[in-house]
């Protein structure tokens, strides 16, 4: 491996990626990916060049772009350029050149590109639900129904919140009022954090379920059809979040009720809209955590770098039809309970706060577990 990647390696040690260096460890001897042509389309961080060093080591000829949502972090772009790993900057310069996996974040790729001759890995729910209304020529891997990804969105995310906050505004985020729009993954974590630092926490979103799940969760629901309860909520709020994956949402409503608050978005899209600056709204709209160097810490990403990874075996020893497919399901369950055990994270915090997926109902699963090394 090129110095400039084994750095990292030792950043990120075993006890904090132990996922990264298990699959390191294995690859590197089996090269399971051997003259594969990659294209690893994953925001381009510092802790994400693990996940890159692995495919490389596998054997893969590995090709790396950038996902439009966020800029590149200049270090990691630097490494990828010391190492002489390919990095393009536009992405359709490589339209007509073929490529065997995709590695893809919100379907970008597809979308820019077109198919891939074998088939695609797909990280994020927008590019999960894209795919899924297209008519595909070759199978796709989603992980994002995954107990897995949760890791990073429930818990990963809200901690990347909780330390943004921090170093752009110095906001104490203990006994203060939270308003947080969208229950999903990323609102429940960012709601966890709340409650963790015993803050009042306020969830606003469409869904009567959603409602209910989280004042289950000892929360305050609002339902934003109720102007006159949001209005009250906002006007009590000292910090007002969202995740709900709807652009220009918040402008649907005055923005005089949003006065003297700190901002911040955790979606792709903006949310905010145009009622509201730029200079409005902490790291002017974009998803507040990516000002961070790791904007998820390593700690919850690492198995979903492990499980993105894997998920191209069996892409290549399974044969998968066309169309979307889970990971196998006692897979993604192994890896929650591994991750766990090894870093004594009470896994009833996880039973309580993550949203249970009935996979099997939601996804064609295919049948052959994905074959990495477990850690022990």
């Amino acid at each position: 491996m090129h110095p400039s990647l084994q750095l990292y390696f030792e950043r990120y040690s075993s006890n904090d990626a132990p996922f990264m260096h298990m699959l390191l460890s294995q690859w590197r001897q089996e090269r399971p990916l051997e003259g594969i042509k990659v294209l690893h389309h994953v925001p381009v961080v510092t802790n994400t060049l693990l996940k890159i060093a692995c495919l490389i080591e596998a054997g893969a000829d590995v090709t790396v772009t950038n996902p439009s949502f966020l800029e590149a972090h200049d270090e990691a772009v630097s490494a990828l350029n010391d190492a002489g790993v390919r990095y393009v900057t536009n992405l359709r310069s490589l339209s007509g050149e073929p490529f065997d996996i995709y590695f893809d974040c919100g379907a970008e790729l597809y979308k820019c590109l077109g198919a891939p001759t074998i088939g695609s890995i797909e990280l994020t729910g927008s590019g999960d639900d894209y795919y899924r209304k297209q008519s595909l020529s070759f199978p796709v891997i989603s992980i994002d129904r995954t107990l897995t990804k949760q890791l990073e969105t429930v818990f990963g995310c809200a901690k990347g919140v909780s330390q943004a906050l921090e170093q752009l505004t110095g906001f104490s985020q203990a006994q203060k009022n939270w308003l947080i729009f969208g229950f999903g993954k990323i609102g429940r974590g960012i709601a966890y954090f709340g409650k963790q630092s015993n803050s009042n926490v306020t969830i606003v979103d469409i869904s009567l379920n959603q409602r209910e799940a989280a004042r289950q969760l000892g929360l305050n629901a609002v339902d934003p059809n109720n102007k006159s309860q949001l209005r009250t909520a906002l006007l009590n709020a000292d910090l007002v979040i969202t995740a709900t994956g709807v652009e220009n949402l918040l402008s649907r409503f005055p923005s005089d009720w949003f006065e003297d608050k700190f901002l911040a978005n955790m979606g792709v899209l903006d949310e905010f809209g145009p009622n509201f600056r730029p200079e409005e709204v902490l790291n002017k709209k974009l998803p507040i955590n990516f000002v961070l160097k790791d904007p998820t810490p390593m700690l919850y990403i690492d198995p979903e770098f492990y499980l993105h990874n894997s998920a191209s075996l069996s892409l290549l020893k399974d044969q998968l039809n066309p169309g979307v497919h889970s990971p196998n399901s006692e897979f993604d369950r192994n890896l929650i309970t591994q991750w766990a055990l090894f870093h004594q994270f009470n896994q009833e915090i996880i039973a309580r706060w993550f949203i249970p997926f009935n996979i099997s109902s939601a996804h064609e699963e295919h049948n052959t577990p994905i074959h990495p090394l477990m850690p022990v």
